[in-house]
């Protein structure tokens, strides 16, 4: 068995990413982030002590804060503006749920009592405008100066609002609701206008940004599965796709939860084992930001989706834990950051090193490539060409037969003129950062016994 050193093909660049842990409130082991705002804030909630979910603002300054019930048994934070200003619904000791806002180093404003239509609030701009759904169920929008406006009469709520006041959400086709509901954008510009599906199914608006792009999910039956989307005003609704290596395979599936400003979109796919969080650019496509964190990182936050994103390219993802007896959900904030990477390593051996006697016959030689990786846990790797020391100075050598991926057919030939014949083997391993790595190992056929 011979084995032969790595030698890296070339250094790649790469974008990957520093992971930071919020961290868990004491005795709960769930904090689910739902909003990340400009400056890396994240708003969201948790389980407390007493038993119920409370609202949280979450700071690389202060730390977790509980923001409390304002009086009540419970809350829940849905939205965050670049101010810090969180919003979202409480429940108060009859268990009737109240709009909030809460500010930074102020307690939280009970909403219903100058807004008595709205039941709940689900987004937020910097501006101050809301949106949500109100005890109708119909989607509205508020302005800055207080004006309170409903979108429509059909079952329907707002899921997210720009600085513009345009809106995108959910829409049922009646006041029933009756299937099919479908996304939507409201605009000052084009009025109310049904976004539709990608091929089918329901369809349902989560977030837009300033340009009104909207992501969503398409999909979500038996006949259509789910799907990320964009719609971007003007065109049609746009399929983001899907990654390559989903366990689901020809269903694989997927949802958009997020988008910042340059239109960098994230969500969770159908990934490698499991559900996956994604970020999607025009650059890149999809790709998986599981394997963009080190492997050692990946078993400590098996992240299972992203529903955050920044204009500083910060995303926000929640991960699992499991503590031996229960299961809880943590959350985390990436920051990008670009380094040189070399790609996989490979330490190869072949089964058979030497070919001898040299008496004229193909001979297999397997290749197990003893492969890692920082990031990813199977790279991928295969022979990519193989150097005759001896062939031929034109055309194809008939020595060498490529068999499949790890696998050679070396004829035991040589020259009687020459020392003896080398096979110089090339094994290409790749990750899934689209990085490779080329290492060589060497198979001898000798001129003789010595």
């Amino acid at each position: 068995m011979m084995i032969a050193a790595a030698t890296p093909l070339r250094a790649a660049t790469i974008r990957v990413y520093q992971i930071e842990d919020l961290g868990f409130f004491p005795g709960s082991n769930y904090i689910a982030g739902s909003a990340l705002n400009a400056r890396g804030d994240i708003a969201g909630s948790f389980f407390a002590a007493d038993g119920y979910m409370h609202a949280f603002r979450w700071t690389s300054s202060n730390g977790l804060e509980d923001l409390g019930t304002n009086g009540g048994f419970s809350s829940m934070a849905w939205a965050m503006n670049d101010n810090g200003d969180v919003a979202g619904v409480y429940w108060d000791r009859g268990w009737t749920s109240h709009p909030f806002v809460a500010s930074p180093g102020h307690p939280m404003v009970d909403l219903s009592l100058r807004y008595p239509d709205i039941e709940w609030v689900y987004a937020i701009s910097n501006d101050g405008r809301l949106t949500g759904f109100t005890w109708g169920f119909h989607a509205f929008r508020t302005q800055p100066d207080g004006t309170f406006q409903e979108l429509t009469t059909n079952y329907s709520f707002g899921a997210g609002i720009n600085d513009s006041g345009d809106v995108t959400g959910v829409v049922w086709r009646d006041e029933g609701p009756a299937e099919p509901r479908h996304a939507f954008r409201y605009s000052d510009a084009g009025g109310f206008v049904d976004l539709g599906t990608v091929a089918g199914g329901w369809s349902g608006g989560r977030a837009i940004n300033r340009s009104g792009v909207v992501v969503g999910f398409s999909g979500a039956t038996e006949t259509a599965p789910t799907r990320p989307f964009r719609a971007q005003p003007g065109f049609p609704i746009e399929d983001l796709g899907a990654l390559p290596w989903g366990f689901l395979g020809a269903a694989a599936g997927g949802d958009a939860y997020a988008l910042n400003d340059r239109g960098d979109v994230v969500g969770i796919a159908d990934g490698w084992m499991s559900w996956t969080p994604f970020l999607y650019t025009d650059a890149t496509g999809m790709i998986d930001l599981k394997f963009r964190i080190t492997m050692a990182e990946q078993a400590l936050y098996p992240m299972e989706d992203a529903s955050g994103i920044n204009n500083a390219a910060q995303i926000m993802v929640h991960y699992g834990t499991f503590d031996g007896t229960s299961f809880g959900l943590g959350t985390a904030r990436l920051t990008p950051y670009e380094r040189e990477f070399a790609g996989p390593v490979a330490r190869p051996t072949v089964d058979t090193a030497v070919l001898t006697p040299p008496d004229n016959r193909m001979v297999t030689v397997s290749v197990d490539p003893h492969v890692t990786d920082e990031y990813d846990p199977e790279p991928l790797c295969r022979i990519s060409r193989v150097i005759n020391s001896e062939r031929p100075a034109t055309g194809p050598d008939p020595d060498v037969l490529i068999d499949y991926g790890l696998s050679v057919q070396l004829r035991a030939a040589r020259l009687g003129s020459g020392s003896g014949r080398t096979y110089t083997i090339v094994l290409s391993c790749s990750d899934r950062l689209d990085v490779t790595s080329e290492t060589t190992i060497v198979v001898a056929v000798p001129h003789d016994n010595r």
